[in-house]
């Protein structure tokens, strides 16, 4: 018996622990499922060998005898249903927040432009109060008088009568609201680099205290260097003399003529030779080998729970025959991007990476890696896989709702992928 307490786990009970799991969850919750499994191992470890569980059924009915243990008895007139457990919520909770993330783009589409504005308005937080005058001059249809209320009717059209009931019953306005702030955030965010440096342009241009204010919020304490610059113009001779005049006219003719010289050469050789940038698939492709396990985990659920935590991303992972999750990594790219990573082994340690991006970080990503028009239209259909021919390394995309898989491995074609990946 001793030996039997103190040498690791037998194989043949553990077979049973992906099955009790879930159940031990459903029946007193995430929290204390851990805790409850773990009596039933130490029952187990402490049973004479010839009285231990060996079917999948002996395995049951002790998790039934130890699950009341965890919380009250059933006889205490002041114990919850079962139906009101601090689990229950937690699980109606989160699926209707899925069931509201993955329906809102839909409902969304189905609004009329003043509808959207309005539910894009009210998401925002901008204002509190929409001024209906000045919105009712924009918009020839009648506005809403309930952004929330719209909502909702706009959900419920889509979805069956227990999905609407469900959000209904869990989800306040406030957090619904919340909800849609999130998807159009990962529909339209962040605005496009190329936009921000055409408007500091044009604040530039506007007029000379629009630029000194856009110095002035870049350098908040250092007012110095405009005194600076002002003590320099002060000191400048108001007359400077003809002979000295004629030298800087000279001396800045030659360091202008030089420069537009060695601009030309470097311009023209640097148009004809820079490369374009590679697509998504090649640059991940490129970059896989780099990533390394930051979270160690076999379990999807636990991996999908790092990357809601981590990166505020609600994944669903993608199943891969005959590959072994491994981990979550991160990808540090230009612009302090940082995309998530999931890791697998497939056969004969095959590396396998499934890099998890959006609409969002593919903006970010700028001139490093590209998504051309024609791999974003094939993306429009949900978990439709794709192979994109331009990549250097094998790889496969698709899309489920925001989120843009990549999964690329140095040994496998996209092919093998195909046959392999199950959105």
């Amino acid at each position: 018996m001793a030996l039997a307490s103190t040498s690791p786990d037998p194989p043949s009970p553990l077979k049973n622990l992906d099955a009790l799991y879930p159940l031990a969850c459903t029946l007193v919750g995430d929290e204390a499922a851990p805790s409850l499994l773990v009596r039933v191992y130490e029952r187990v470890a402490d049973a004479p060998p010839n009285e231990r569980p060996e079917a999948p059924e002996d395995w049951l009915d002790l998790l039934l005898r130890e699950a009341p243990e965890q919380g009250q008895a059933p006889s205490d007139p002041d114990a919850p249903d079962a139906s009101s457990t601090p689990d229950a919520g937690s699980l109606r909770r989160d699926t209707a927040e899925r069931l509201a993330r993955n329906t809102l783009p839909v409902a969304f589409a189905t609004c009329s432009t003043a509808e959207r504005f309005v539910l894009a308005l009210s998401a925002s937080r901008l204002s509190e109060a929409p001024q209906p005058a000045r919105l009712a001059d924009l918009f020839e249809a009648p506005l809403p008088s309930s952004p929330s209320a719209l909502l909702r009717e706009k959900l419920r059209a889509v979805l069956s009568a227990p999905e609407a009931d469900l959000i209904d019953e869990t989800l306040s306005d406030t957090e619904l609201h919340g909800v849609l702030r999130d998807v159009l955030r990962d529909r339209f965010a962040p605005v496009p680099s190329s936009l921000r440096a055409r408007l500091r342009a044009v604040r530039r241009s506007s007029s000379p205290a629009a630029g000194t204010n856009e110095e002035d919020e870049k350098d908040p304490e250092g007012s110095a260097s405009g005194d600076t610059s002002g003590g320099l113009l002060d000191r400048l001779p108001s007359r400077p003399k003809p002979r000295t005049l004629l030298f800087v006219l000279l001396l800045g003719g030659l360091v202008l003529g030089g420069g537009l010289g060695v601009s030309y050469l470097t311009g023209s050789s640097s148009s004809t030779s820079a490369p374009s940038p590679p697509t998504l698939t090649a640059f991940s492709a490129e970059q896989a080998g780099a990533v390394t396990t930051e979270r160690a985990t076999t379990q999807p659920a636990e991996a999908e729970a790092y990357l809601d935590s981590t990166w505020g991303r609600r994944v669903r992972l993608p199943s891969i025959e005959s590959a072994q999750l491994r981990g979550v990594g991160r990808l540090r790219a230009a612009g302090n991007t940082e995309i998530p990573v999931v890791l697998y082994t497939g056969e004969e340690e095959a590396r396998i990476a499934a890099f998890v991006y959006s609409y969002a970080l593919i903006d970010r990503l700028d001139d490093t890696a590209t998504l051309n028009t024609q791999v974003r239209s094939q993306l429009a259909q949900r978990n439709r896989l794709v192979a994109d021919g331009q990549a250097a390394g094998p790889g496969l995309l698709w899309r489920n709702r925001a989120n843009i898989f990549v999964v690329v491995s140095p040994s496998l074609s996209p092919d093998a992928l195909r046959a392999r990946v199950q959105p």
